[in-house]
């Protein structure tokens, strides 16, 4: 597998600024302007801190798709946005609608999230990896019949805990830098922690599960990524399903 050419990392751009606009706007709607930019410090600044020193500092991986700074994808930058904001507001949805109480869904939501996106980078990092996205300087332990663009196997367990502790980071860091709290008993159409944002959020993350469900389709021995990804299916159904 080769490396994406100019035309593939432009696409994959692009699908990413575009999402990042959804997301802007369903945050806008449902937070209001003071959170909805917190949301969009955190999402950016601290998964391209991790992103950095990965790629600059501990030389784990080298990232295919341009334009790219310092070694930082743009795409990948707004991608990691996209999917923990995105996530985020789905589970924020759902652990109103089976009505958690409040400390307890403080406590809960951000590492519900964490482990949520996680799981669907289960599916999207051996998606990535294949496509010839990234390449790992080292083998890995996960998906290992998987080669990168320089002969690499698979993807070294740290990059999910990698992805278990930025996300949690983001939305603990949210949680704790919102003046108040978000959890509403009774909540208006469209609002964070309703029926309309979870399900509204689900759909965002539509456009990054889709394409590797159907990478996953291929070939029977990629069918065990969905398999591994289904506590976002499950997530993402419930919220879809949500009146």
């Amino acid at each position: 597998m080769t490396k994406p050419d100019h035309n593939v990392s432009r696409l994959i751009t692009v699908h990413a600024a575009f999402g990042a606009g959804l997301s802007f706007a369903h945050s806008l709607r449902a937070r209001g302007f003071r959170r909805t930019m917190l949301f969009v410090a955190l999402g950016h600044a601290v998964p391209i801190l991790g992103e950095y020193s990965a790629t600059n500092l501990l030389k784990l991986l080298r990232h295919g798709t341009h334009p790219q700074i310092k070694g930082v994808p743009l795409a990948i930058a707004l991608g990691w946005y996209n999917v923990s904001y995105a996530t985020f507001a789905m589970m924020e949805s759902l652990l109103n609608r089976v009505k958690v109480d409040e400390p307890s869904q403080i406590s809960v939501l951000p590492p519900l999230t964490a482990v949520v996106a996680t799981s669907l980078d289960l599916l999207l990092d051996p998606f990535g990896l294949d496509l010839g996205l990234w390449k790992w300087t080292s083998d890995g332990a996960y998906a290992t019949e998987i080669e990168g663009p320089n002969g690499k196997l698979g993807v070294p367990l740290l990059n999910f805990a990698g992805w278990l502790g930025l996300t949690t980071s983001v939305t603990l860091a949210y949680q704790r830098l919102s003046s108040d709290q978000e959890v509403m008993r009774r909540l208006p159409p469209g609002a964070a922690g309703s029926p309309e944002a979870g399900r509204n959020a689900a759909f965002l993350l539509l456009p990054y599960y889709l394409p590797a469900v159907a990478w996953a389709l291929k070939r029977r021995r990629r069918l065990k990524y969905l398999l591994y990804s289904c506590p976002f299916l499950v997530a993402l159904w419930a919220a879809l399903r949500s009146r």
